[in-house]
Formats: structure tokens, sequence, C-alpha cells
């Protein structure tokens, strides 16, 4: 199976895009989605400020790697190709900001153990960065700055875990081009 992602801070058209990438895939990719598991979770509990800052625990937030675990295994199965709406990167990133301390416990270590692993799984990841304003919708905040810093840390995050990612760029139609490209490219391969 082709496992790709779209990764990139809060507000950045990440959804938009693999919506997008749905509608418009060729048939022969057989392309399932995972959603975006902070909103599936939040639609789940009915609590559009689950995840907000003030109002999430270190519990919630690793809640969010167990359930992507699982999404992109029952998405995936059976299928040629599976696109993610976000990697353990960008969970790992809010996960840092929210709860620092977290970075000081034996589960950090653990967790980034898992990461390393869980990344290897991913052919292409595809990185959105900041090209406009972020819009407080209730479920994402609207804090530039705090967009400003989750899309640096998943920079960061990627560099120490020697990851690679592909910069994506434009608009919808021509990110959606600079991926599509990337795939035809990966599996002619």
């Amino acid at each position: 199976m082709l496992k790709i992602a779209v990764s990139g801070a809060h507000g950045t058209g990440k959804t938009t895009l693999c919506e997008f990438l749905e509608q418009n895939a060729d048939r022969e990719l057989d392309l399932a989605i995972c959603r975006e598991v902070p909103r599936i979770i939040i639609e789940t509990v009915g609590d559009p400020g689950f995840f907000k800052r003030g109002s999430n625990t270190i519990s919630r937030q690793l809640l969010i790697f167990l359930y992507q675990m699982e999404e992109e295994r029952k998405k995936g199965a059976g299928r040629r190709s599976l696109l993610c709406d976000r990697t353990p990167v960008d969970h790992l990133a809010y996960t840092i900001s929210n709860h620092g301390e977290f970075r000081n416990t034996e589960e950090y270590v653990a967790l980034r153990s898992l990461i390393a692993e869980w990344l290897a799984t991913f052919d292409i990841i595809f990185k959105v960065p900041i090209e406009f304003q972020v819009q407080d919708d209730g479920v994402r905040e609207g804090a530039v700055d705090f967009q400003v810093e989750i899309d640096l840390l998943i920079d960061e995050l990627y560099a120490e875990y020697l990851v690679p990612v592909v910069v994506v760029t434009g608009s919808v139609e021509q990110r959606a081009q600079t991926i599509h490209a990337a795939i035809q490219s990966k599996l002619g391969a």
C-alpha cells in the first residue's frame, strides 16, 4: 500500500487539500482517506473545545496517537493507497507545545521511539506551510503566534527524525498537482 500524508500546522488548508485529492483521485489509486483524528474525536465527544489550550490534558492529547494508529489501520485495510490528514509529528508538536513538561518523562522517550517506527510506514509526507492567516472556527485556534509555533515545531521534529518532506504551496489545485505528480512518480518507481 502507498501511504502518504499531508502535514502542517492548523489552518493551513490540509483538510481542504485532502478532500480535494479524494474527490479528484485517479480510480487506479484506490485512495482511502484517514480524516483529521482530533476532529473525529471532537465529533465523538461532542465538545468543540476538547483539545483547545486550557482544556486539553496530556491524556486527551495521547488519545490522538492511539486513535490515529487505529484509524490508519481501518481506513487502509485492503486499499491500494492511503492519504492521512496529519502525521504523528503533527500530534507530537501539539503535545510538546501544550504539555512541555511531558518531554521530561519516560513516556515521552517511549512515544518518540514509537513515532520513529510509525514514520517509517509513510512513503511520502507533504508539508503545507503557513500561507494565509488562520481562522478560529470553534475547533482550531486563531492565534497566529500559536500557529507559527506549531509550524516551527513540526519542521524541527521532521529534522530530528531525519524524515524528508515535500513542501506544497499555492492554491488547492497547485498543491494537488504537486502531490499527484509525486504519487505518480512513486508508483512508477
